[in-house]
């Protein structure tokens, strides 16, 4: 489409320059002097030199403007890829003034030409007749002869009429500006808009005498009231100006204008003539060329080299070099330009440059790329090398267009290539003394070269060993291929620094032999494929036996370790149980003592309370019947009432004693808590209520769970609410007081895990009837649910489940360790749930665990209800996770 633009650009060009030389011929040059289409006219239409002046010279002016519109296409034309708009503007004035002479001219000669009606009024004489009728003749012949010349018909919108008034002149000008596809405007001095055409008032929104009635400040927020005068006189200095501004329509909408201001005076009054036209489109292609030109030059910096487009002279000048030359040379690119400061190939290695010059040449016949490597001269005399890839570039006319090209230093990669030359012969001199074999794999033919020592090393003739990488990979052991391929392809991707690897090879013998395989990629492209790669191999079958030998050295003496350290686990165990046994049979005798103690007087005081309480009562009652009977007491009476505040007395006093009541009864229960806890008088198995126990076990840790009842101020650790689900079971064989040692344990537990922190009481509360997953369920506060049942194996469940954070899969593996503890030093010993785990284990149960982080934990207990005496004291550890 592009192309088709600028071609229809190259026609109309052509052809208005054509017929607008065509038409001027005639206004310069006579026909006597130089015949043309024009006098050819003229003789056809019977048309005297004398009687066609009015003809020529209109059609003369007509060419003018027709050259002028011409220009101005070409002007467009030239900067169709870069506006200039200064330069557009400035044209586009001097076309204008063009237009309005031509049109000035045409004005003037019609006007001396025509018949004035006033003149042909008074005109009534036959001889007036005679001198007009002729004109009237020459111009009716006229009219006709050029319609038929032209074919003008009924159809043809517009005929010459060389008699019209120029009032219909005036009226077909104003009728083509104000159909004029560009907005104009005229202003006053003022800023006051005293003309719109149609344009104007579509692209602004408003109806003509809505426009009428602003000012050009209301519609151009670049031109405010403050700053017309000094604009007003810039243009009358200048006469004419071409700017860029912004126009606001009726809606607030703005948009980008290009405006050609003229300054006028007409009738001692002065006006500016403004064209505007809408160039949003316009602002749009510069902005995204602009867009699409940051973009090359981002592209461009961003390349680890130089990109060049340059001339294909003699000393190949430079049309544009990016700054990547200045990294490689020291020069900036802006030396090279044109050859402002030196030439490129200046700075070419002397013993380069006709090489250089020929491959470019070579280049140019063939019309292929070239691809160089030369060496520069920097701005401090070091020499770099450099990697140039380029190509000649031809117009469509098949002519010589650009040079264009892109250049990398390639330096380090030379001074490397040297360095692993050098290296390879040290290598080579290194292991021809050596035991260890060489190979170099050439990637892109696939051949690879065997040292002698490498075949040797397999008892293989060099010459019967075939220098192909298939080849050698059939001597891999089928065991080891895929390994071997897996390490190679991993090294060759570059996701390995090196490449090692042990495997079995086939020797000539038929023998399998363990090798070292260690190699390299020494050689990359620019792609970073790999093209070389070298490596050693070296017999390492003795060490394998070595190592074989010492694996099953160290296996053994692993057994022992391990046996040796499950012996003093099982000791450790064993002694932490023995410490805990003791540890409960003191506390249990401790706790029975002090029950004693304070049970008899805590029951002295309980029984008191009662006669207390019924003698204070008497004494209020003879109180209230003193007052009854002696409502006026004496006054020292009154005042020592007063004083003792005795209403507050007899109010208070009630309540004082049901208090003492409570605590007393609360010392009581405690007391009994304490001694069935203990249960020194139950040493043996029975059968008792496990509800009993877990409520004997919540009474003592009632301090725990409503910690603010003790404390009021104590906001840190809120209550715990106790959910209760017992189910109906009967009484169970048990150790009552080790069995309340559990629970005491893994309660605690629980109420350390929910009170770690507040926010973590926002997840789910675990919930289980089978050990599978699915046991949470909602709970958004510090919560502890203890629920029991009775399966289906006629065992007795015991559920305690807490909402706190859970444990992670490490900590439930080692959560009956003896001495292992999560709990700060000093806040645990580690044996508690250690200990709980051998209660269980000794009643013939299990004891689960359930937990997942953020999920919460729950403690399963499952004990038969009568215990066979089949004692298997090394009961596996069994802790389940669930999963959500």
């Amino acid at each position: 489409m592009e192309f088709l633009t600028f071609s229809s650009e190259l026609l109309i060009i052509f052809i208005h320059y054509v017929l607008g030389f065509l038409l001027i011929n005639h206004l310069l040059t006579p026909p006597r002097l130089k015949p043309s289409f024009l006098s050819k006219v003229v003789k056809s239409l019977n048309i005297n030199w004398a009687d066609s002046q009015p003809l020529i010279r209109i059609l003369g002016f007509l060419g003018l403007a027709v050259i002028a519109n011409g220009t101005l296409h070409l002007i467009h034309l030239l900067m169709w890829k870069y506006p200039l708009n200064k330069a557009l503007g400035e044209s586009q004035v001097i076309i204008a003034l063009i237009f309005f002479f031509s049109i000035g001219g045409l004005i003037q000669i019609i006007n001396s030409y025509r018949v004035k009606k006033p003149l042909i009024d008074s005109l009534t004489t036959d001889e007036t007749e005679d001198k007009i009728s002729p004109s009237h003749s020459t111009l009716d012949k006229l009219r006709s002869n050029f319609n038929n010349l032209f074919k003008v018909d009924a159809t043809f919108p517009f005929k010459l009429d060389f008699q019209q008034p120029i009032e219909e002149v005036l009226k077909l000008t104003k009728f083509s500006i104000d159909k004029a596809a560009d907005a104009i405007l005229w202003v006053g001095e003022d800023g006051e808009i005293l003309y719109v055409n149609d344009a104007a008032c579509r692209s602004l929104g408003y109806a003509p005498e809505e426009l009428l009635s602003l000012t050009i400040h209301d519609i151009n927020p670049d031109f405010p009231a403050s700053s017309w005068s000094l604009h007003w006189k810039i243009l009358r200095r200048c006469g004419s100006l071409n700017i860029e501004a912004r126009h606001c329509t009726k809606h607030n909408r703005i948009f980008p204008v290009e405006i050609m201001i003229n300054h006028l005076n007409f009738n001692g009054r002065e006006y500016q003539c403004a064209f505007a036209r809408d160039i949003s489109d316009r602002k749009q292609i510069e902005r995204k060329l602009r867009e699409r030109q940051g973009e090359y030059r981002s592209l461009v910096a961003n390349i680890p080299g130089a990109v060049y487009r340059g001339v294909l002279e003699e000393d190949r000048m430079m049309v544009f070099l990016s700054q990547g030359i200045e990294v490689i040379t020291g020069y900036p690119a802006t030396e090279f330009i044109q050859n402002r400061v030196r030439s490129f190939n200046s700075i070419i290695h002397p013993d380069d440059l006709a090489k250089v010059k020929r491959k470019i040449r070579v280049s140019f016949e063939s019309r292929q790329p070239y691809i160089l490597e030369y060496r520069l001269i920097r701005i401090d005399g070091s020499i770099r090398w450099v990697y140039e890839k380029g190509q000649v570039i031809f117009t469509e006319e098949d002519s010589i267009c650009w040079l264009n090209g892109a250049i990398f230093d390639i330096t380090e990669k030379r001074q490397a290539s040297e360095a692993l030359k050098a290296s390879e012969e040290r290598l080579k001199l290194a292991l021809a003394g050596t035991d260890q074999g060489l190979w170099d794999w050439n990637l892109v033919t696939g051949e690879v070269y065997f040292s002698p020592q490498w075949s040797s090393m397999l008892g293989y003739e060099a010459n019967k060993i075939h220098g192909k990488a298939r080849s050698w990979l059939k001597l891999v052991h089928p065991e080891d291929r895929d390994q071997v391929v897996e390490v190679l392809k991993q090294h060759l991707e570059g996701k390995t620094p090196f490449c090692q690897i042990e495997h079995r090879m086939l020797s000539r013998s038929g023998e399998w032999k363990w090798i070292l395989n260690q190699g390299k990629v020494v050689v990359r492209d620019e792609q970073q494929q790999p093209l070389r790669m070298t490596g050693t191999v070296k017999d390492i079958g003795d060490r394998r036996k070595a190592e074989e030998a010492l694996r099953q050295s160290e296996a053994r003496e692993r057994a022992k370790a391990q046996q040796l350290e499950l012996t003093l686990m099982e000791l450790g165990q064993a002694q932490a149980q023995l410490i805990q046994t003791e540890k409960l049979s003191s506390l249990g005798q401790l706790v029975a003592g002090i029950a004693h103690e304070i049970n008899n007087p805590i029951t002295f005081i309980y029984g008191n309370i009662n006669y207390a309480s019924q003698y204070i009562q008497d004494l209020l009652q003879l109180i209230a019947l003193y007052e009854q009977h002696y409502p006026q007491p004496h006054g020292e009476i009154k005042q020592h009432r007063e004083t003792i505040e005795l209403d507050f007395i007899l109010d208070d006093l009630p309540k004082i004693l049901s208090s003492m009541e409570v605590g007393a009864n609360r010392i009581r229960e405690i007391v009994l808590s304490l001694r069935n806890f203990s249960r020194l008088d139950e040493a043996d198995m029975k059968p008792v209520n496990i509800h009993d126990g877990l409520e004997n076990t919540l009474l003592i840790l009632q301090h725990r769970l409503r910690p603010q009842a003790n404390n009021p101020r104590d906001k840190r650790n809120p209550p715990i609410e106790i959910i209760k689900e017992y189910g109906n079971l009967p009484k169970t064989e048990c150790y009552p007081g080790q069995l309340n040692q559990v629970f005491m344990n893994l309660l605690n537990n629980a109420i350390d895990a929910v009170l770690e922190g507040e926010s973590k009481f926002l997840h789910p509360l675990p919930h289980h009837n089978s050990p599978a997953p699915g046991w949470q369920i909602s709970a958004t506060s510090p919560t502890i649910r203890i629920r029991t049942e009775l399966n289906e194996a006629n065992r007795v469940v015991i559920r305690i489940t807490d909402n706190g954070n859970g444990m992670t899969e490490r900590v439930k593996h080692r959560l009956f360790e003896p001495f292992f503890t999560t709990k700060p030093v000093g806040k645990g010993t580690g044996l508690g749930l250690a200990i709980s785990y051998q209660i269980i284990a000794k009643h013939h149960g299990k004891l689960f665990c359930f937990s997942e982080v953020g999920k919460g934990t729950e403690f399963v207990i499952e004990l038969p209800l009568k215990q066979e005496f089949r004692r298997n004291s090394n009961l596996l550890l069994e802790v389940h996770s669930s999963t959500a």
